[in-house]
């Protein structure tokens, strides 16, 4: 599991109306694995989409107690209705580890980071792209590629939210 929510970081989402991007553009935030009863989300994302390209940043929800959540970003390209972009482990080392909000101290950053490095390394430069399915339950799908193959054990489920809805990091 952990594996998939490492993939949040290196993939996006696309909406469900004739512009796929269309929530993103809007200021949506990409709520994956939610518990709608709780309004929690495993992973967030928000996009700033400039015209064929955009930037993420995602936030992960790892450990309950103490609150663990990492921040990653990365930036891609929109294609045929898909966000698209290189897998990239650095962008997994450099992100920022957070406990109950404030910066990690070095060694629970450095741990976690190693973790990450293990789960992402073998996809680092490996191109990836989200199309967005219809699931059940109102839910959405995002079905990733890697290098042009389906990978369904890497897929998430999803919700668009906004600010105002009350959605945040947890299980």
């Amino acid at each position: 599991m952990i594996a998939s929510l490492l993939l949040l970081a290196a993939t996006a989402a696309a909406g469900q109306t004739a512009d796929p991007v269309a929530q993103a553009r809007q200021g949506k935030i990409q709520c994956v694995l939610p518990n709608q009863d709780k309004k929690t989300c495993l992973g967030m994302t928000s996009y700033r989409i400039s015209g064929e390209s955009y930037e993420s940043a995602t936030r992960l929800f790892l450990a309950p107690t103490p609150l663990i959540t990492m921040e990653i970003r990365t930036r891609g390209t929109v294609k045929d209705g898909q966000f698209c972009e290189t897998i990239n482990l650095a962008d997994f080392q450099n992100g920022k580890v957070l406990v109950n909000g404030a910066p990690a101290d070095e060694a629970t950053s450095s741990a976690v980071k190693s973790q990450m490095a293990a789960a992402v390394s073998s996809l680092d430069g490996k191109a990836s792209c989200t199309a967005i399915k219809p699931a059940e339950g109102g839910l959405l799908l995002n079905e990733l590629t890697i290098d042009g193959a389906v990978r369904a054990d890497l897929s998430q489920k999803f919700v668009w939210v906004g600010d105002k809805d009350g959605y945040k990091l947890g299980n």
